[in-house]
């Protein structure tokens, strides 16, 4: 029989007032990779994390047998998805700063980003042979003098597995890695993965999606309600129906509506132009081009999809709608009926429009209530400064409640799992529909602006056809068959058209 590697004994972890995976038990020994499954807020993060030596154990204890007495901060490498969107906002930052030094020409590089962490770690004298181990297992040679703030989410997520194993751990821990990536990038990185598996490091797969499993996966625990629910190896097909179902039933899955329901018209608002009108749109950052002479309409009570892969542009046409992109000031575009930049102001054109993208949470880093987020979105601010009449309070609550979240409410937003604060953001964006939701005859005419994460994809179907205000809703991911739900009409970023 095999050696254990870490045994989990009756554990109990405190994260911050609250008490979870109370008396859990779990065991990994030599050879098994383990996928662990759940729902959003199972409690797979902070098992992975407490695993990883970033959490303390209150209660119960986690034995690391075969690590030579090292520490597990220094033995086991954990990469999360989010550390890509905090990386991003601090180069952001960087970047202002330097703006005000002068020194406009300098970035972080790919090479600095990798061989700059945890360097206390590695010892100096053969990091660039390590360098170029990583590099190439993961793809990174053209990457490696290129600034981060343009590196694609892709390669983001194999430039982070290549940052955590320049220190050649003992076991890598990941962390929902397959967040904001399209088909193809998916692919490559469950490829490289499976491939560091094969070679023996040991890798524990953290991800709510049981068709992310690597080939070399092994073994599955499933994490539900804040505690270990079940394990097993993969071969025993009860144990994958059990994961499935659980994270189905967690995440809506089990109201997901027809697939082909019957098209219903909508009333409409009293416009004869198009909501969204773009013509010829070109956006270019120096030599690189994101948009050239792109055209698009969208019509009152349409649903539009905006899908391709990671770096095509769909990030820049939400933002060219929003008014987070100063260049479309300077292309052919009306808003409501308005060319952007006369006649109407940012505030006016954001009264309108529900707005969720993947990194929007990274703005409340306060301390705050998800029920305060969620009323934030009255007003259209990053944190609460207004107090709430008792109109918006039960407005807010009865999105909570239609969503199937009141439990989350008087939880602190920075304390809840990533797929949980992506869904308080659905509910904020609902709000902007009460806020202003009306034309002069009455009907409803607000619109949606979504750029969710993958992990709200499945509850998008059944809460817009709840809601009466978002009629029209403009999606872009790289998920392509979830468009087929909502009847959306797609725009492939690479080619542009419109289907069914």
């Amino acid at each position: 029989m095999s050696l254990p590697l870490i045994t989990i004994d009756d554990i109990t972890v405190r994260l911050r007032d609250r008490w979870l995976l109370n008396g859990s038990s779990w065991q990994i020994r030599s050879g098994e990779q383990w996928t662990v499954i759940g729902p959003n807020g199972a409690g797979k993060t902070t098992l992975a994390r407490a695993i990883a030596g970033l959490l303390p154990v209150v209660q119960g204890k986690i034995h690391y047998h075969a690590f030579g007495g090292m520490s597990p901060i220094e033995a086991i490498a954990y990469v999360a998805s989010d550390v890509r969107r905090d990386i991003w906002h601090r180069e952001r930052d960087l970047d202002h700063a330097r703006g005000f030094a002068g020194r406009f020409n300098q970035a972080t590089t790919v090479r600095e980003l990798i061989c700059g962490h945890r360097a206390d770690l590695t010892a100096p004298s053969d990091m660039q042979s390590r360098l170029a181990d990583v590099a190439g297992c993961f793809n990174l040679d053209t990457l490696l003098n290129k600034p981060v703030s343009a590196v694609s989410t892709g390669e983001m997520s194999r430039v982070l597995v290549a940052r955590e194993l320049i220190r050649r751990p003992q076991m890598l821990i990941l962390d929902e890695p397959f967040d904001g990536l399209d088909r193809i990038g998916r692919q490559d990185l469950m490829e490289m993965l499976d491939r560091l598996a094969t070679s023996g490091l040991p890798i524990i797969l953290v991800t709510h999606r049981p068709e992310e499993m690597l080939s070399a996966t092994t073994h599955v625990l499933i994490v539900d309600g804040g505690r270990i629910a079940g394990a097993s190896a993969v071969d025993d097909p009860s144990l994958l129906f059990d994961a499935a179902s659980a994270v189905a039933t967690k995440d809506g899955r089990r109201h997901r509506p027809n697939p082909h329901p019957a098209r219903r018209e909508a009333s409409r608002c009293v416009s004869s132009e198009p909501l969204i009108d773009m013509k010829a749109v070109t956006v270019r950052y120096g030599d690189t081009v994101v948009l050239d002479r792109f055209t698009w309409a969208m019509e009152e009570g349409e649903h539009w999809a905006i899908t391709g892969p990671n770096g095509a542009g769909k990030s820049t046409i939400l933002k060219l709608i929003t008014g987070d992109c100063l260049q479309v000031y300077a292309n052919r575009i009306r808003l409501f009926g308005k060319d952007r930049g006369v006649g109407q102001t940012l505030w006016e054109t954001r009264e309108r429009l529900g707005v969720v993208s993947y990194d929007l949470s990274s703005g409340y880093q306060k301390r705050m209530s998800a029920m305060d987020v969620v009323c934030s979105g009255f007003f259209d601010s990053v944190g609460l400064y207004r107090h709430c009449d008792t109109v918006q309070i039960a407005t807010a609550k009865r999105w909570l409640a239609q969503m199937d979240i009141s439990a989350l409410s008087q939880i602190l937003f920075n304390q809840l799992s990533q797929g949980q604060r992506q869904m308080i953001l659905i509910a904020r964006a609902m709000e902007t529909g009460e806020r202003r939701s009306f034309d002069g005859r009455g009907n409803r005419c607000s619109s949606g602006i979504f750029s969710p994460g993958i992990r709200m994809l499945p509850c998008l179907p059944l809460w817009l056809k709840q809601s009466a205000f978002f009629r029209n809703c403009c999606l872009a991911s790289s998920n392509l068959p979830f468009y087929i739900q909502l009847r959306c009409r797609i725009i492939p970023c690479w080619i542009f058209f419109e289907t069914f």
